[in-house]
């Protein structure tokens, strides 16, 4: 996302961009960089991708680094001398709060719910950091944020309430689909990590009843992650191996959306489900759990896609096979799905930023 709103960003005249990256070692390429954009790369290197560390581990080698971190950053900004520093919320986000004496703007930029710490930890000693780590945060840190950007509307208005501060600006999408799907596949699509937040157990469950109405039609599922084995199992003892397929990774999620006829999202918390709007961008109908935060913000009920309370299997399983039988309503759905995803299309967004940096530098 970093680097699709940059590239955005640096599209519009008058703009100079820069991303000021701490890790920055070879790896596989999500998305191409745009040459106008100045990438600055600080050398830090917090992760070792094939090093297996201990939560006591990555504390101290954070500490450690975040000494040379904050010099090179400090030392970088004033060569920039930029209008506006945007932290998408890793260890700079403290820095910038920290440094005396700057003359630009900060805005911290959230990816997740403001409660995204406590609802991704499971071990009692990681849930005593996040608490410890949300306290020092929204009580002393972002309050020194000239802007804090949330993703939904849903965010702002349960989370952030009495926060000044703080406005909604959802992520782009990260292409542009010029032939939708054409639906005619028997084939239901989701995607994510297999990790217990995206609550994959759930869905496999639920397309169980849908597999008995319909067997000719398939559940993918693309992602990869520590559940891979557990779901597989959990496939195979509910003999829908061949009804539901976990894919693995795959880095053209487009192919992969215009090759399905429905998306079904079954995550139990999200920042913003971005997905959802790459599924409606590739004409997709959607049919998602309700829950916190995203897809409220994303799909009008019964219009471009189905909102189902989390965990509800039936309905999940129901509303799966009204799409399935009622092709008329498939394909009502999936052109108004990909109209409403012409508001997330990356130029619409960064006239968005454009329009509330000119409000905090203005300011």
């Amino acid at each position: 996302m970093t680097v699709v709103k940059a590239n955005a960003l640096a599209e519009i005249p008058g703009n100079e961009v820069y991303i000021l990256a701490t890790d920055n070692k070879a790896g596989p390429v999500v998305q191409e960089l745009s040459p106008k954009v100045h990438l600055i790369d600080l050398d830090i290197n917090y992760y070792n991708k094939n090093e297996e560390r201990s939560v006591l581990t990555n504390m101290i080698v954070g500490l450690a680094k975040g000494i040379p971190h904050k010099r090179a950053l400090k030392r970088t900004l004033r060569q920039i001398n930029p209008d506006v520093v945007i932290s998408v919320g890793m260890s700079e986000k403290y820095m910038l709060t920290s440094m005396r004496n700057r003359t630009w703007k900060i805005v911290r930029e959230f990816h997740s719910e403001k409660n995204y710490r406590s609802k991704h930890v499971r071990s009692f000693f990681r849930k005593m950091i996040s608490k410890c780590s949300d306290f020092y945060e929204f009580n002393y840190a972002d309050k020194k944020f000239d802007r804090i950007v949330v993703l939904t509307d849903e965010d702002k208005d349960t989370n952030w309430g009495g926060w000044k501060n703080v406005s909604v600006m959802p992520n782009p999408v990260a292409f542009k689909c010029d032939v939708p799907s054409s639906l005619t596949e028997k084939s239901v699509i989701s995607m994510g990590r297999l990790e217990h937040v995206k609550n994959f157990t759930s869905l496999i469950s639920a397309f169980r009843i849908v597999a008995q109405r319909h067997p000719d039609w398939t559940l993918k599922i693309y992602g990869d992650g520590s559940l891979k084995d557990s779901l597989q199992n959990q496939i195979n003892e509910s003999g829908l191996q061949n009804n539901v397929f976990l894919m693995g990774f795959s880095n053209d999620m487009e192919r992969a959306l215009r090759q399905s006829s429905i998306f079904a999202f079954s995550s139990l918390v999200e920042g913003f489900a971005l997905v959802i709007v790459e599924a409606m961008e590739c004409g997709l109908p959607v049919v998602s759990y309700q829950c916190p935060c995203g897809p409220k913000d994303i799909i009008t009920d019964g219009k471009d896609g189905f909102l189902v309370p989390v965990n509800d299997e039936q309905m999940l399983s129901e509303k799966i096979c009204g799409l399935i039988e009622d092709e008329n309503l498939r394909h009502q759905m999936a052109a108004a799905a990909r109209e409403k995803a012409l508001r997330y299309r990356d130029s619409s967004i960064a006239e968005q930023w454009m329009k509330l940096f000119d409000e905090i530098v203005n300011k």
